[in-house]
């Protein structure tokens, strides 16, 4: 629609894994060259991993595209495969025929037979699994004993495993060590920077056909805040700005713009008009607000009275409540923060990711390697230690906010929309109605509660906690067997949740708080 009046050739801003319009950021040429040094020399396996959305696909897709005509290329897109499952479909990528319903050892012996047949013929095998995260750990080890085919210089199967980050900590898993030990090339693909994004956007505009600037400086400085250098997302704002421009018929497009489309592609609520700032200083002036309620009334208290520091602390807590709950700039601000879906964008944003909650927020959470769970009561909230999103209500009405820091008991750090306020403990539980939600990220593929009777990846982190709370030294099975119920069942006596031996998601989320390995924590551990 609009490409005509901006002189491109084509939709310069789509989000499919184009390798044409691939922007080789410093990081991205020394991620190419560290990968393509490893494929040529025949190692195991390669991994690539990075946040949703940082280009890990297309990168892929411009590596393979350079490899010569003697190479074999399998891709799996959809990893979520059984171990017969996976190596059928490697077959099918290779063109390998196989009986109606094969078993595990004659996928094997045909892949090696195949694997063995190409080498003689001076060919190469490279598998490559995108979204390799959700490879399950028993399917991994097959992986793994499908590279032991080698010859003095090479393997005969090279493997490359692109995944979000997830992926680096699912291959530090003791059951997993060989198949660590056999990665040859590592890289992590971190968001751009402010300088990489204006060049990303100029670089996709030059191949689409644009010979001239068309984004001021600071329209991608706010892509870029936006964004969180994210390419993905980045793409998503600049299509929709570029939709937008087009409809009004403007010949630049500046930062008024990107904040118009802002709330469309992220769910939040970007503020598009201001009399009294300019679009930068908001941040700076929200700040501004903040040290001003939650640092300004103890500023005046320390130098009016000369009270001891106990009983002074205990007037400016009290005045602080006593201000935030009467301010009008903090009323103002509580008002606009209606909406659950821009406060759980907001709590998404808290884990690193710039993507909107959408229509439903724990389905997207999901497709960030993160989990919902729902609970009530401060006390839980303190105990499962990860920020949340929580229920206000005041004078009869409903907002929704973010807590998201109470090491110091007495000084809650909460977010309402894109504001960042300390308000006591008191102010915030006097309207506080219970009820939270809570992100948490497993450290396996969790789809379902563990229970007596499973294996695989995740029950084998299960017992590698609960080992570091009661039998240190211990080595952690895969299989959930009784010894196992039993610690479970132990850990929710000790910890007053359901003592049922099964390890659903609030036994896995106080566990992981317990033994240090939630990654984002409301409060530190202390001894």
């Amino acid at each position: 629609m609009y490409q005509a009046f901006y002189g491109l050739n084509e939709a310069p801003f789509t989000i499919a894994p184009n390798p044409k319009y691939l922007f080789l950021s410093q990081q991205h040429q020394q991620a190419v060259t560290h990968l393509q040094y490893c494929l040529k020399e025949g190692g195991g396996f390669v991994l690539l991993t990075g946040e949703v959305g940082t280009g890990k696909t297309t990168l892929a897709r411009s590596l393979l595209s350079q490899l010569d005509e003697s190479t074999d290329i399998a891709s799996i897109l959809n990893p979520s495969l059984s171990e017969v499952e996976l190596l059928a479909t490697l077959c099918d990528e290779l063109k390998i025929s196989y009986s109606p319903e094969p078993t595990l050892k004659q996928l094997t012996d045909l892949l090696s037979e195949f694997l063995l047949a190409n080498h003689q013929q001076g060919r190469n095998t490279l598998l490559v699994i995108d979204e390799a995260q959700h490879l399950r750990g028993e399917v991994l080890e097959q992986l793994r004993l499908l590279t032991n085919l080698e010859t003095d210089h090479k393997k005969l199967l090279q493997v490359v495993l692109i995944g979000q980050p997830e992926l680096q900590q699912q291959l530090k898993q003791n059951h997993l060590r060989q198949l660590a030990q056999r990665i040859t090339a590592r890289y992590h693909l971190l968001p751009l920077n402010n300088v990489d994004v204006s060049a990303y956007i100029a670089h996709r505009l030059a191949i689409a056909g644009r010979d001239s600037a068309l984004f001021s400086k600071v329209a991608c400085n706010r892509v870029h805040q936006l964004s969180g250098g994210i390419a993905r997302i980045i793409n998503l704002i600049c299509d929709k700005a570029l939709l937008q421009a087009y409809g009004q018929q403007l010949t630049e497009i500046g930062p008024k713009t990107i904040n118009e489309i802002a709330g469309d592609i992220l769910a939040i609520d970007v503020p598009v008009k201001n009399n009294s700032a300019p679009a930068w200083a908001m941040p700076s002036l929200v700040s501004v607000i903040t040290l001003m309620l939650g640092y300004g009334i103890t500023a005046w208290a320390l130098n009016q009275h000369q009270e001891p520091a106990a009983q002074t602390a205990a007037k400016t807590t009290q005045s602080l409540v006593e201000m935030k709950a009467d301010n009008s700039q903090l009323r103002e601000i509580m008002q606009s923060a209606t909406n659950q879906s821009t406060a759980f964008s907001a709590l998404m944003g808290a884990w690193g990711t710039a993507h909107g909650a959408g229509s439903n927020g724990c389905v997207q959470a999901k497709s960030y390697g993160l989990r919902c769970l729902a609970a009530s009561g401060w006390q839980a909230l303190l105990e499962y230690n990860h920020p949340a999103l929580v229920t206000l209500k005041d004078d009869g009405k409903l907002y929704f906010g973010v807590v998201l820091n109470a090491d110091d008991e007495q000084a809650i750090k909460i977010q309402f929309n894109r504001s960042q306020l300390t308000v006591t403990k008191a102010w915030l539980l006097e309207r506080l109605t219970g009820e939270f939600t809570l992100l948490w990220q497993p450290n396996f593929e969790y789809e379902r509660a563990l229970a007596i009777g499973q294996r695989g990846a995740g029950v084998s982190e299960l017992a590698q906690m609960l080992n570091q709370l009661y039998a240190a030294g211990s080595y952690p099975s895969d299989v959930f067997d009784e010894e196992l119920r039993q610690k479970v069942r132990r850990f929710q006596q000790d910890n007053q949740l359901t003592v049922d031996g099964i390890a659903g998601a609030k036994t896995l989320v106080r566990l992981q708080s317990l033994t240090g390995k939630n990654s984002l924590q409301l409060r530190g551990i202390k001894s």
